[in-house]
């Protein structure tokens, strides 16, 4: 179906929760390629998402996976919008966005993919000619972001406790209020801002 770019198929496009489960495809953990098709869980973090997104998870949830294509989709649909996902370290950042990002916008339907220019393309960013981008980095200080997705911050906090303290004061205010933010991690302690956080949310 997805070879031959019907008008069915184009007016489809508009809805988000078809595409999420119709477009990507992803490296499922045994090394195979796979349609993303949102899980359970992944399916109750797309309902009940609000702006601010507090996500204290356990592993292998698909929850980066998750949060990352969501982002994907969003700047490739819309203009204008600048998406972030923050790794706690630069190795995690290039494997995430190799892996969440490049891979699934790489493997779109080639007729599909063909209405996407790419102005900029990176080792940690994708810019396209709708004047959206997508990026990955340990750290944003400086634009306006529609979209921000900060992973892994338990790890952070209780290993880079600098670091975590510059994401709070700086790459948190790169986003206005009424846009969409995920702060997940596995649990790392009894301390530190996202042991903070998730007791706020709780």
């Amino acid at each position: 179906m997805m070879n031959d770019p019907s008008l069915e198929i184009r007016e489809k496009l508009g809805d988000r929760n078809w595409r999420l489960e119709n477009l990507y495809w992803i490296v499922d953990k045994r090394g195979n390629k796979v349609k993303f098709r949102p899980n359970r869980f992944q399916k109750e973090l797309l309902e009940g998402m609000w702006y601010l997104n507090v996500v204290l998870k356990a592993r292998q949830l698909g929850v980066t996976t998750f949060i990352d294509i969501l982002f994907l989709d969003s700047v490739l649909f819309s203009k204008d919008k600048h998406a972030a996902i923050i790794a706690h370290t630069k190795e995690d950042a290039e494997v995430i966005f190799n892996t969440k990002v490049k891979y699934p916008f790489d493997n779109l339907p080639e007729w599909l993919k063909a209405s996407f220019k790419v102005n900029q393309d990176t080792l940690r960013e994708l810019k396209f000619s709708n004047g959206s981008s997508i990026r990955v980095a340990t750290s944003v200080r400086s634009g306006t972001l529609q979209f921000l997705h900060i992973s892994e911050f338990g790890y952070t906090c209780a290993k880079y406790p600098e670091k975590a303290e510059e994401i709070i004061t700086g790459s948190l205010n790169t986003v206005h209020p009424g846009q969409l933010v995920f702060i997940e991690s596995t649990a790392k302690g009894r301390e530190g801002h996202f042991y903070n956080i998730c007791r706020r949310a709780m």
